[in-house]
């Protein structure tokens, strides 16, 4: 996410909204917003995770605390998606790099 928050001028510049879910409560969610200086990335609190995965195949982490490994969907203007990521484990992301070199090629077709 900070990654994203760091390049939040080109993203500003081309039109592109960064949102990230947790599994996490208001509360801690807020926190790690806070503590990590978000103010570009919206962070959005208290998704259910069971739900989450059926709908979109996220793998889903069930053990002593259940979350989601990462998912991203990188979504045309008409909410169709374009680009997806799906991780089962602490690698496999989006960078922020990758999104706006995807963000460039659509827009320039």
């Amino acid at each position: 996410m900070v990654d994203f928050e760091t390049n939040a001028s080109l993203f500003r510049e081309l039109g592109v909204r960064i949102v990230a879910a947790s599994v996490d409560g208001p509360e801690r969610t807020s926190a790690l917003a806070e503590g990590l200086r978000l103010s570009f990335v919206q962070m959005v609190s208290s998704v259910d995770a069971e739900h989450i995965a059926a709908k979109t195949g996220a793998s889903i982490n069930r053990g002593e605390r259940v979350f989601l490994h990462a998912t991203a969907f990188l979504l045309d203007p008409d909410g169709k998606i374009v680009n997806s990521v799906y991780s089962s484990g602490p690698i496999g992301r989006f960078t922020a790099n990758d999104v706006l070199k995807k963000v460039l090629f659509e827009q320039a077709r």
